[in-house]
């Protein structure tokens, strides 16, 4: 552990240019035990909120440095015709981060006058990024959360050697290429295999700085078990964080380090375009909500499970509803519905056959 203390800390001050920490000595009375009002007895499963970045996550952001290319910038003196959308365009980072770190709302933002300075916060983007294995380790995740990401953005169509160099429909009607990345005009329309990784790298970096800034902080973000992390940047690659903010309770279940309470908030199945409630939301929250689960190694809290069930069960009937509307078998649909939560979630949940 003291050796681990002692390259983080050499990391900070060196590489990112922080200032070195000073241990606070606190002087306490050896016959009194300390107490707590948290420490009651706890659930048998429930997880432990840290308090400080496990040896583990240090390790992860000592990875990280090779394949993070950060820039630090300075401050910014707004000119006439910017807001805070066109200044973080210009220099790379998130309208949240802005907020954050100028400690703006949207709304305090609207009021900016010309003349007013600005911090910038560091822009990250990602280098030396040519496979899954390196997209992980950019973001500090498991490899087998990015090839499960990998596999349901590409609807099981391509092996993990192959992707989407070029155009194409995600279903909904929107041009896509490479792991999921929406088209945008001036993007490119042919991609090479390490290109697709760089890009879905860059696109999984933007999801977590806006994470960052929901959750207080790098810091706060870094104490959230894996699997968690690996839930919300699923959610926010797929629906926007906006949709993680906008879930009644889910930040604050996160901030307080109440998981069993925050898997049972991955609800939201609403299409973002249209509003209603759809079964291919329903499956991919059953997805989110499997990888928050692997925080329990096996021993997942009923509630869990519960939560699951009846995604479970709005999304078949959804499914029904869809394929009367469109037209389609829904004894065919069903099979590969099931199929694929299967893979998710094993046989932890009663299935629907017909």
């Amino acid at each position: 552990m003291e050796y681990i203390t002692q390259l983080w800390n050499y990391f900070k001050v060196n590489i990112l240019g922080m200032a070195p920490e000073t241990k606070k000595v606190t002087k306490t009375n050896s016959k009194q035990p300390i107490l707590n009002k948290y420490n009651k007895a706890k659930r048998p499963n429930e997880i432990k909120m840290v308090n400080d970045i496990s040896d583990a996550q240090i390790q992860a952001n000592m990875v990280r440095a090779k394949y993070l290319q950060i820039t630090k910038h300075g401050n910014h003196k707004i000119q006439k015709g910017e807001n805070v959308a066109t200044i973080a365009k210009k220099y790379g980072v998130e309208e949240a981060s802005i907020l954050m770190a100028n400690r703006l709302t949207k709304d305090s933002a609207k009021s900016l006058q010309i003349g007013q300075v600005l911090k910038i916060p560091n822009s990250r983007k990602a280098k030396n990024v040519r496979s899954l294995n390196d997209i992980a380790k950019s973001l500090g995740v498991s490899v087998d959360f990015i090839r499960r990401l990998k596999t349901v953005e590409d609807n099981k169509k391509l092996s993990m050697n192959q992707f989407h160099n070029t155009p194409y429909d995600d279903g909904l009607g929107n041009p896509t290429i490479g792991i999921g990345h929406l088209i945008r005009k001036g993007d490119p329309k042919s991609l090479s295999n390490a290109q697709v990784c760089e890009l879905c790298a860059n696109d999984l970096l933007k999801v977590e700085e806006n994470l960052f800034a929901l959750l207080g902080g790098k810091q706060k973000y870094d104490r959230l078990p894996t699997g968690i992390k690996e839930a919300l940047l699923d959610m926010g690659f797929n629906k926007g964080t906006g949709s993680i903010k906008n879930t009644p309770g889910l930040l604050y279940c996160l901030k307080i380090g109440k998981y069993e309470a925050a898997i049972n908030k991955f609800t939201n199945v609403k299409s973002e375009a249209t509003g209603e409630e759809m079964a291919g939301l329903c499956k991919r929250r059953l997805f989110d909500i499997s990888l928050g689960m692997k925080i329990y190694n096996g021993k997942i809290p009923k509630s869990n499970l519960n939560t699951a069930q009846q995604i479970y069960n709005k999304g078949v009937a959804l499914l029904r509803a869809e394929c009367k509307r469109k037209n389609k078998n829904f004894q065919d649909q069903l099979v590969g519905f099931n199929n694929d939560v299967k893979s998710y979630l094993g046989n932890k949940i009663k299935f629907i056959t017909k």
